[in-house]
Formats: structure tokens, C-alpha cells, sequence
């Protein structure tokens, strides 16, 4: 008993340990976002202590500085446009593809399966010249749908749906045929409904992962007015000075919005991605 009793100490000791080594960062971006000016977050470096990690005054004055001297509110509607629009089209494209691939059979399927596997192995570096010259050959770059388009297809989200619409009966679909249902009915009346927490899961992923982006938008979207968050927040960082206080801020603000997504829905996040991985 005593030994079961320490070895529970141990385990959740350590995972303490693990969980404030990774909230450290977060913490130290969060205390430096409310600090008064640039000098303060370097003068507590030097030699640890509580003013490491948190302000000796508090104010929001980089916050309004944000929004109302470096116009940050526009890239924060971009990113969150962008990315919502994106899961959107991906559940539609994703969805549908993942749902071809487990529950019909067709000549090259394995085939085309296997090229969704291999997309997303794929460094984004290097179709990016590709993918812009397509783009540009389209007459999208530097607008919304070039930031949009080429990430609604993904191979990961499709083989996520597969693997979980294959563990659906396929008498379920027999069923609503006899019925009379036709496919798109049996998908979004019978498949979408039963398919709650992976779909949560692949909308997160692709959320998230726009959420993100930094190198694609760089490239296909130049117009102020279409620029995200990553990208407004590395040109606070220029060639003379840095402008650490509204880095800061902003980082805060990346975080937090996909924070407060992603922390109700996570019960559903770990079902989705547990399910498909359990299922061959």
C-alpha cells in the first residue's frame, strides 16, 4: 500500500513538474504583456524572482496601444475569418472525401488514398512556390480566397473522417437506401450526427492550424488589409528596434482565442482523435 501510495506521489509529482515547466512560457508572455515598457521586461532577467514573471505594475496601456496605435483589431478578424471559413469548406471537402473513401469502393481508390496520406507528409516549403504560381495563374493572390482555398483540402482531416466513418454499420446506410435516402441525405442526416466528436476534432486541427499560418499568408496576401495575426505580429520585431510590450500583447492575444475554443470543446477533442486512432 505504501508503496502503491508513493509511486502515485512520484507520477503526479512529475507530471506537476512537466505542466509548470510548459506553462512557464505562457506565464512570462502573459506577465510581460501587462508591464509598462520594454525596459522593465529585462531589468527582471538578470537574477530570478517573483518580478520574472510578473509586473511590478499592472496596466493595460499595451493593449490600447495595440488596437489603437498598430490597428491590430484588423488582423485578428482576418485570422479568425480565415480560419472559420476554412473549417466551414474543409467539414464540407473533408468530410464528404473521408466518407467516399470508408464507405464506397471505386477503381484507384487505394491509389488516391494513398496520395491524401502523402500530402500531408509533405513540408508546406516545398509546394509553396508551386502552390503560388497556381494561385497567381488563378488570379487569387492578395486576396482572401488564395488564403482560404489551398488549405480546405487536407490529408490528415480526410483520413481522420475515414477512420472513424468506417466503424459506422454499413446497415445504418442500407437502411436509409432502403428508405429512400439518398447519399448527401444519409451523410448529413445519419453520418454528421453520429460523427460529433470528430468532426470537433478535425475543426479544431484545421482551426488551429490557421490559426497559425504564418509562411502562406506572408506570401499570398501583401495587402494590409488581408493581413493575419503571425504575420502583423513578426513586423513589430524591425530592423533598429523591437517593440517587445506589443509583441507580447498580441502573442496573449494568439493565444487566448483558440484557448477559449479549444478548452470547452476539448472532451469531444480527445474522443475524435482517441476514436480514429483506436479503429485499423
Amino acid at each position: 500500500m505504501k508503496k502503491r501510495v508513493l509511486v502515485s506521489a512520484i507520477y503526479y509529482a512529475v507530471l506537476a513538474l512537466v505542466v509548470v515547466l510548459m506553462m512557464l512560457p505562457v506565464v512570462v508572455t502573459i506577465g510581460n504583456s501587462f508591464r509598462t515598457q520594454d525596459a522593465e521586461i529585462f531589468n527582471y532577467t538578470q537574477v530570478l524572482s517573483w518580478y520574472t514573471f510578473f509586473p511590478k505594475t499592472f496596466t493595460l496601456h499595451q493593449y490600447a496601444r495595440l488596437f489603437t496605435d498598430a490597428g491590430f483589431g484588423v488582423p485578428v478578424v482576418n485570422s479568425f475569418l480565415v480560419a472559420a471559413l476554412t473549417v466551414l469548406f474543409g467539414f464540407l471537402v473533408n468530410g464528404l472525401a473521408g466518407f467516399t473513401f470508408a464507405k464506397f469502393s471505386f477503381r484507384g481508390k487505394r491509389l488516391i488514398f494513398l496520395v491524401f496520406l502523402f500530402s500531408f507528409m509533405i513540408p508546406f516549403e516545398v509546394i509553396a512556390i508551386p502552390l503560388y504560381k497556381t494561385c497567381s495563374a488563378l488570379g487569387i493572390i492578395n486576396n482572401r480566397a488564395a488564403l482560404i482555398l489551398p488549405m480546405i483540402g487536407n490529408g490528415m482531416i480526410v483520413f481522420l473522417y475515414m477512420q472513424f466513418f468506417k466503424d459506422i454499420p454499413d446497415s445504418l446506410l442500407e437502411s436509409a437506401r432502403i428508405d429512400g435516402a439518398g447519399t448527401l441525405r444519409i451523410y448529413f442526416r445519419l453520418i454528421v450526427p453520429l460523427s460529433v466528436p470528430v468532426i470537433i476534432s478535425a475543426s479544431l486541427m484545421t482551426f488551429i492550424q490557421q490559426w497559425d499560418a504564418f509562411l502562406w499568408p506572408l506570401v499570398a496576401a501583401s495587402s494590409k488589409s488581408l493581413k493575419v495575426m503571425q504575420v502583423a505580429i513578426a513586423e513589430f520585431t524591425g530592423e533598429n528596434f523591437t517593440d517587445w510590450t506589443l509583441i507580447y500583447s498580441a502573442t496573449s492575444i494568439a493565444i487566448f482565442i483558440p484557448a477559449m475554443i479549444l478548452i470547452p470543446l476539448q472532451k469531444f477533442f480527445i474522443q475524435g482523435v482517441a476514436g480514429t486512432g483506436l479503429k485499423e
